[in-house]
C-alpha cells in the first residue's frame, strides 16, 4: 500500500531580513534625478574641430649622379672588417666534456 502524504494547513515561509544597499540605492536616486540640460549650438560647434583635408605630400627630391661619381663609386675599394682570430690559451683545455658512463653487465 501506498501512504500519500497529507498535506498540513499549514505553510511554512522562510523570513529573510532586507539588504539595505545604500551606496545601490544612493546610485539608483541620483541616476533618477538626473536632468541632462540641452546643449547650445556654440557649445556644440566648440566641442567639435572642423574636418580639414590634409596638404597635398611633396614629390622627393631624386638627387641625380653623375656619370663620374658613378664611375668613382664602382672603382672604389670595397671596405670589410675583419676579425682577429681569438688565440686559444693552451691551459683552458675542452670545457665541454661528455660524462662517461659505465654500463654494467649484469645481462
Amino acid at each position: 500500500m501506498l501512504r500519500i502524504a497529507s498535506l498540513s494547513s499549514k505553510r511554512f515561509f522562510s523570513i529573510t531580513p532586507r539588504r539595505s544597499n545604500l551606496i545601490g540605492d544612493l546610485y539608483v536616486n541620483n541616476i533618477r534625478q538626473f536632468k541632462a540640460k540641452p546643449l547650445t549650438q556654440e557649445e556644440i560647434d566648440a566641442a567639435v574641430k572642423k574636418f580639414q583635408l590634409p596638404g597635398k605630400p611633396t614629390i622627393p627630391q631624386v638627387h641625380d649622379l653623375s656619370t663620374e661619381q658613378v664611375k668613382e663609386y664602382e672603382a672604389s675599394e670595397v671596405e670589410t672588417q675583419t676579425e682577429k682570430p681569438t688565440e686559444v690559451a693552451a691551459d683552458d683545455g675542452d670545457w665541454f666534456v661528455f660524462d662517461t658512463v659505465e654500463a654494467d653487465e649484469h645481462h
